[in-house]
C-alpha cells in the first residue's frame, strides 16, 4: 500500500473511532491495516491489565487459532512485556537471542525474528502496545514506525474512550446500588419504628404479667414464651435500626487498635479453636470518632460471618492502618478522598460469587440454610459504619476467601499523640442487673410528665411508674404536654417520645427548659434520626432510651437521671 493510501486508511479509521463503532471492531481493523501496510507476518495489540502486571493479546492477525484473547505476557522484571513498555517506540531484530529478555513461548512458536512496536499511553499509565513481527531478519522501516504511531494514536483514543465509558457505567452501577441501599434503609427504619412501639407494648405488659404469676403457675410458662418472642423481635428491630442508620450512637475519640485489643479475647472464644486469629495493628494510628460499643459489634458480626465461612478451620486476620486516599484510590463517586483509618477483616473461607457479593449488605439476604441466620449481620455492620461517617467494601472471590475493608475518617483537630476516651459501654461487659438496682432504691416522691403518642405504650409506662411511687401526668403530644406542665407547681422529669404529632420531644423540651432550667429530660424513641439531628440537647444533659426497652431499664434510667436533681418548680413558685 502506497503512503498516501495508508494515511487515507488511517484517517478513515479515525473517523470510525469517533463514531459509535465498537472498540473490538476498530482493533481488528487496525491490526489488519498494520500487517498490510508494514508487510509483516504478524500484528497484535497487547492490552495492559488494570494493574499493569500483564499484557493480553487482545486483537491480532497472523496468529494460530486460540491465541488472541487468551494469551497474556508478564511485565515482570527482565520480561519481554516490561521491555516493550519501557520506550514509546522500538525496532528490534534478533529477538530470540536478545540479551535483555527471554522471548515468550508464543513468539518463539511463531519463529519471529524482528519487530516494531509503539506504546499506547493513557492518562498516567500505558493502555497497551501495538506491535508487528516478521519471521525473517528484515527490519520494519522508520516509515512503518511512523505509520504505527499514527495508527496507535487512533487506537489509543478508542481504547481510552472505552475505559472511560466503562468507568462511568461502573460508577452509575455503584451509585444505583447506594441509592437502593438508601431506599431499603428508609423502609427498614420506618418498619422498625412502627414495630418498636408494638414490641414495647407486648414486652412491657408481659413483664408486668410475669411479676404477678408465681413460679409453678401453668400460665407463667406461656408468658415466658411471649417474653422470649418479644425479646427476639426487639433484637430484630435493633438490627433494622442499625442498618437504616437510625440508632443513637455515643461517639467518642477512639484508637481503633484499643477497640480491637479489647474485644480480641472475646473473638477468640467466638470463632473456636479451629480458626486462628491474627492481628496486625499499625503504630501511631490516627484517632477516629465513633461509638466503641458499636465498633465492637461490627468486629463480632464480621468474626461470626468469617467463622461460618470457614467450616473446616482457617485464618482470621484483623489489621489497621492509616490511609491517605486519593481520588482514584478512593473509588470515585463512592468515597471522598482524604485521611482514613483502615480496619480490615480477612478470612480464608469459601468466599462469595459476584451475585452474593453484590447483595451482601441487603437486609434478610443470606446464603445460610433456613433457621441458621437472619441475614442482618452484615446489614447491621453496613449501617453502623455509614452512620459513623465511614465506608465499607467487600473484596471476595469464590474459593479464595473474603476481605472486608472499613474506612473511618480521621478525627479532625486532635493533637497527636492523643489519649482515647474510655467508652461508657462495652459490648463484652455485662451491665449490672437492672432489677436489683431498681428494687434497692428508696421509694421516690418525684413528679413526672410522660409524653407518648402511642396510647398502649403511654398507659403501660404510666401504670408502671405510678406503681413505683411516682406522681405521673400524661399527654399524647408536645402541645398538650405544655398545657399540662403549666398547671404543675413541681415537675422533676419529662419522659418524651422524639417523634410525635403537633410537637416532638426536642421542641417540647426546649420550651419547658426555658421556664424550668433544672428540669431533667429523657427522650425515648424507636426512630432516632431526629434526636441525632438535635444532639446538642443530649450534650446539655438530656438522656436517651432506645425503644424497645424493658420496664426495669426505664425505672433504672429514671432513678439514675433523678439521682442528683434539684426540684424544678413553676416560674412563680418559691425556690
Amino acid at each position: 500500500m502506497n503512503p498516501a493510501r495508508a494515511l487515507q486508511t488511517v484517517a478513515d479509521l479515525g473517523a470510525r473511532a469517533l463514531s459509535s463503532t465498537p472498540v473490538g471492531d476498530l482493533l481488528d481493523a487496525g491490526m489488519r491495516l498494520a500487517r498490510e501496510v508494514t508487510q509483516s507476518d504478524h500484528a497484535v495489540f497487547f492490552e495492559a491489565s488494570p494493574g499493569g502486571d500483564a499484557l493480553l493479546m487482545r486483537a491480532g492477525v497472523g496468529w494460530r487459532p486460540g491465541i488472541i484473547g487468551r494469551v497474556s505476557l508478564s511485565t515482570g522484571q527482565g520480561s519481554f512485556g516490561r521491555y516493550i513498555l519501557q520506550q514509546p517506540t522500538r525496532i528490534v531484530d534478533a529477538l530470540p537471542s536478545h540479551p535483555e529478555f527471554g522471548l515468550p513461548a508464543v513468539l518463539r512458536d511463531h519463529l519471529v525474528e524482528s519487530m516494531a512496536c509503539v506504546r499506547l499511553d493513557g492518562i498516567g499509565h500505558p493502555l497497551g502496545v501495538v506491535a508487528v513481527f516478521n519471521v525473517n531478519d528484515g527490519l520494519p522501516s522508520t516509515e512503518h514506525l511512523t505509520f504505527l504511531q499514527a495508527l496507535g494514536n487512533i487506537l489509543a483514543t478508542a481504547v481510552l474512550r472505552q475505559v472511560t465509558e466503562e468507568g462511568l457505567l461502573q460508577s452509575q452501577i455503584r451509585l444505583q446500588s447506594v441509592q437502593k441501599m438508601e431506599a431499603i434503609g428508609r423502609l427498614a427504619g420506618g418498619i422498625a419504628h412502627d414495630f418498636n412501639n408494638l414490641v414495647q407494648a407486648i414486652g412491657g405488659y408481659t413483664e408486668i404479667l410475669l411479676r404477678h404469676l408465681k413460679e409453678g403457675d401453668p400460665l407463667r410458662r406461656n408468658a415466658e414464651e411471649i417474653k422470649k418472642a418479644g425479646d427476639r423481635a426487639a433484637a430484630l428491630t435493633r438490627q433494622l435500626l442499625a442498618f437504616s442508620r437510625q440508632q443513637v450512637l455515643q461517639p467518642s475519640l477512639l484508637d481503633v487498635n484499643h477497640v480491637v485489643n479489647h474485644v480480641e479475647q472475646l473473638l477468640t472464644r467466638l470463632i473456636g479453636e479451629d480458626i486462628e486469629l491474627r492481628t496486625y495493628l499499625a503504630d501511631d494510628l490516627w484517632p477516629v470518632k465513633a461509638d466503641a460499643a458499636q465498633l465492637e459489634q461490627v468486629l463480632m458480626n464480621l468474626a461470626v460471618n468469617a467463622r461460618d465461612a470457614m467450616k473446616d478451620g482457617g485464618l482470621l486476620t484483623i489489621e489497621t492502618a492509616n490511609m491517605e486516599l486519593t481520588r482514584s484510590e478512593g473509588e470515585p463517586f463512592v468515597i471522598l478522598a482524604g485521611p482514613y483509618v483502615l480496619l480490615a477483616v480477612t478470612d480464608t473461607g469459601t468466599g462469595m460469587n459476584a451475585e452474593t457479593k453484590a447483595r451482601a449488605f441487603e437486609p434478610f439476604f443470606t446464603t445460610k440454610p433456613p433457621g441458621q441466620g437472619t441475614g442482618l449481620g452484615l446489614s447491621m455492620v453496613y449501617g453502623i459504619v455509614k452512620q459513623s461517617g465511614g465506608y465499607i467494601f467487600v473484596d471476595s472471590e469464590l474459593g479464595a476467601g473474603t476481605r472486608i475493608r472499613i474506612y473511618l475518617p480521621r478525627a479532625d483537630d486532635v493533637p497527636l499523640p492523643f489519649e482515647p476516651e474510655e467508652p461508657a459501654v462495652a459490648v463484652a461487659q455485662a451491665p449490672a442487673g437492672p432489677v436489683a438496682a431498681a428494687e434497692a432504691a428508696p421509694a421516690p416522691v418525684e413528679t413526672l410528665l410522660l409524653v407518648e403518642d402511642e396510647e398502649g405504650v403511654r398507659e403501660l409506662i404510666h401504670e408502671w411508674l405510678a406503681a413505683h411511687g411516682f406522681t405521673v401526668h400524661s399527654a399524647e403530644d408536645g402541645q398538650r404536654a405544655l398545657n399540662v406542665a403549666e398547671g404543675l407547681e413541681q415537675l422533676d422529669l419529662v419522659i418524651a417520645d422524639v417523634v410525635m404529632p403537633t410537637m416532638g420531644g426536642p421542641a417540647l423540651a426546649k420550651r419547658l427548659l426555658q421556664a424550668r432550667p433544672d428540669l431533667k429530660v429523657i427522650f425515648v424513641s424507636g426512630y432516632a434520626d431526629e434526636a441525632i439531628g438535635d444532639r446538642r440537647m443530649l450534650e446539655d444533659g438530656a438522656s436517651f432510651l432506645q425503644k424497645p426497652f424493658t420496664l426495669e431499664e426505664l425505672l433504672v434510667k429514671v432513678r439514675e437521671v433523678l439521682a442528683d436533681r434539684r426540684p424544678s418548680r413553676g416560674p412563680g413558685a418559691p425556690r
